[in-house]
């Protein structure tokens, strides 16, 4: 299911030049740099599929005048890779942006940038095919407004907890650079329906109920061509979007909880029926160890857990996360309660969770008694009056 959200953890960073078969080369040079190192992050539908995340690599550069050049190989040429890259002193007290591509099987583009440390900025100019000078054309009109939603994003994480409230100023903000982003790149869409950078484009647009709108008006050449791939992957996490915003309807206060059978950290089956008919409420918390708000919410979890542990069941359900980074992080954490790995999104999409954390409170008949998403603090003051009853 955290494939359903655009939020992606980083999974390695190896110092020295990031090697492969050649034949994704990809050459970097830019002026006035603050550091010799590159954050090089990628990632293709099939590791998407396979983990939902990003490979990160770090990247040394060699001196050349002011220049830093950088040549950096993927691992095959046979995939389409989305390319994110940034100075090491990204966002300390260096650049407030990144660098993004994509880089088609086969290609050989060439980025030409520069750093300006009053403003903070990169300009960048990328040579390559006519399909990579148009996207970068194209971003050029997103790139201002996206540094500016990514700040706010990251202002938000460290300041406001109640981001989520429509009322919450921060919150509006980030909306409304969203909406403008997303305007942007839907009138591309519309007014291009041919050009491949129409399908970067829609790769990179949230998987809701208005992709198919947009999939629908691509060009055949477009939705067969080299992009196939990352458009059939985005096809079906929007279809998965669509499927889950059906079983919110359902799976709502005063419903019963859909029942499900999940693998431990121990490998044994667990039934969340189990837990029914013995008095106690039952928490579900769907987490991922990706989610920033997930894991900055886990000590309030852990002193609820301990505050109400003789009147409440926890069950926390991962998602997204391999079984070696979530064992990880169940013996790093500690957490104490019922912990399962959801291995797909079958039980995501079922229980119909769009945000994480998502978290339930279930009566002891497995009746949902309340629905919180995101890290609210409204779900502990819900668990503090619910489990006073049942003293």
């Amino acid at each position: 299911m955290k494939k359903l959200v655009p939020v992606f953890a980083l999974s390695a960073a190896l110092l020295g030049a990031c090697s492969g078969s050649g034949d994704s080369r990809l050459s970097v040079s830019i002026s006035g740099m603050p550091d010799d190192s590159l954050i090089c992050s990628w990632f293709t539908p099939a590791t998407v599929r396979e983990r939902g995340d990003m490979t990160t690599v770090l990247v040394g550069g060699t001196r050349n005048g002011d220049k830093t050049e950088f040549d950096i190989d993927l691992p095959d040429g046979e995939h389409l890779y989305r390319i994110f890259l940034a100075p090491q002193s990204f966002r300390g007290d260096g650049p407030r942006q990144n660098m993004e591509l994509f880089l088609l099987p086969g290609e050989r583009p060439r980025i030409e940038a520069a750093y300006d440390a009053k403003s903070k900025a990169i300009e960048y100019t990328l040579e390559g095919s006519a399909d990579q000078q148009r996207w970068r054309e194209a971003t050029r009109a997103v790139e201002p407004l996206q540094l500016r939603l990514d700040m706010l994003s990251a202002t938000a994480m460290m300041i406001s907890p109640d981001r989520r409230n429509p009322n919450d100023t921060v919150y509006l903000q980030i909306r409304h650079l969203g909406d403008s982003i997303r305007k942007i790149k839907t009138d591309y869409i519309v007014a291009h329906p041919a050009d491949p950078v129409s399908g970067f484009f829609l790769t990179t647009l949230p998987n809701d109920a208005g992709f198919d709108s947009l999939y629908n008006r691509l060009d055949e050449s477009v939705r067969q061509g080299p992009l196939k791939e990352w458009l059939d992957l985005q096809k079906e996490l929007s279809d998965k979007l669509v499927a889950s915003r059906q079983a919110r309807e359902t799976v709502k206060t005063g419903a019963v909880a859909p029942d499900f059978t999940l693998p431990d950290a121990d490998g044994k089956e667990f039934v969340l029926s189990s837990l029914y008919g013995q008095g106690k409420y039952v928490v579900l918390d769907f987490w991922g160890t990706w989610c920033g708000w997930c894991m900055k919410g886990m000590p309030a979890m852990k002193e609820a857990y301990a505050k109400h542990r003789t009147a409440v069941e926890f069950v926390g359900i991962d998602c997204g996360d391999t079984p070696q980074v979530w064992k990880q992080t169940l013996a790093g954490q500690q957490l104490p309660w019922i912990n399962v790995r959801a291995a797909d999104d079958e039980v995501p999409v079922r229980y119909g969770i769009e945000g994480f954390p998502t978290k339930m409170i279930l009566d002891a008949q497995g009746v949902i008694v309340a629905r919180f998403t995101g890290e609210d603090p409204a779900f502990y003051t819900t668990l503090d009056s619910l489990a006073r009853t049942t003293r």
